[in-house]
C-alpha cells in the first residue's frame, strides 16, 4: 500500500495513464472504420464475437447506458446488416442479438487493424519491457476487479 508521501508518484502515474489512453483512442480512431462506427458500436460487435449472442439488456449493463440508447445503438448495427435480432421459440418476449456474416467480417477487419497498430507500438519494446508492462497491467486489473 502506497503512503501519502508517494502522492507525487501516483499523480504522475495517473497523468501518464490518461495521456496514454487519450493518445491510443485518437490513433485507433484514425484506423479504417468501414461503417463510421462509434466506440460503443465496436464494443458491442467485439462482445458479440466473444459471446455469440446477447440481449439488449446485456448491452445496457455492458456499456452502462439506458435501454433507449442501447436500442438506438443496436438499431444502427441492424440497419447496417452487422447484427440481427431473433426471438427464441420458447420465449417470444426475449430479443437476442447476434453477428451476421457481414458483422463477423467487420469485426475481424477491426481486430486485425487494431492488432497491427498494437504490434507496431509494442514491437518497439524489448521482451523485458513487455513483461514488465504486462505484469503491471495484470496487477492493476486484478486490483480493479477486486473492488
Amino acid at each position: 500500500m502506497m503512503t501519502i508521501s508517494s502522492g507525487d508518484k501516483l499523480a504522475e502515474l495517473q497523468l501518464l495513464m490518461e495521456r496514454f489512453a487519450q493518445r491510443a483512442r485518437n490513433q485507433i480512431k484514425m484506423l479504417e472504420n468501414p461503417f463510421n462506427l462509434a466506440n460503443g458500436h465496436v464494443f458491442v460487435l467485439m462482445y458479440l464475437r466473444r459471446t455469440e449472442m446477447c440481449r439488449v439488456n446485456d448491452v445496457v449493463k455492458l456499456l452502462g447506458i439506458t435501454s433507449g440508447a442501447a436500442t438506438g445503438l443496436t438499431d444502427k448495427l441492424v440497419a447496417l446488416g452487422l447484427i440481427e435480432r431473433t426471438k427464441p421459440e420458447d420465449d417470444r418476449r426475449v430479443v437476442q442479438l447476434s453477428l451476421t456474416e457481414k458483422g463477423k467480417e467487420t469485426v475481424e477487419l477491426i481486430r486485425k487493424q487494431r492488432m497491427e497498430w498494437f504490434t507496431s507500438l509494442v514491437g518497439q519494446l524489448d521482451e523485458d519491457q513487455v513483461d514488465l508492462i504486462t505484469e503491471a497491467f495484470k496487477l492493476l486489473l486484478q486490483t480493479l476487479e477486486e473492488k
